[in-house]
């Protein structure tokens, strides 16, 4: 996590740089981390792209269709329906 903060590379970056983990799980770790608190970007994606995607797949639409019509993952789309189900709307703030 180290090389994130002492050079000037993206999570991208640093995990081409270093063959592992994924892009995710690093910025994952990085987030969990008390030290690097405040350093993580907000996520790239509107909430209301987030709230519609919830929308769509409660309403029935299948999660690959959703994804597709936002320009979005599936498992971004997967992610959102998880925490919703688990802490509401609020939740796709986080």
């Amino acid at each position: 996590m180290g090389l994130y903060f002492t050079t000037p590379m993206t999570t991208a970056q640093v995990v081409e740089h270093l063959g592992y983990p994924t892009r995710q799980c690093l910025e994952r770790w990085l987030a969990m981390d008390s030290r690097y608190a405040g350093h993580m970007a907000k996520p790239i994606i509107p909430l209301e792209t987030r709230r519609r995607a919830v929308e769509l797949v409660l309403g029935g639409m299948q999660q690959k269709q959703a994804a597709k019509q936002l320009g979005v993952s599936v498992g971004a789309v997967h992610g959102w329906v998880r925490a919703y189900r688990k802490g509401g709307m609020a939740a796709l703030r986080l």
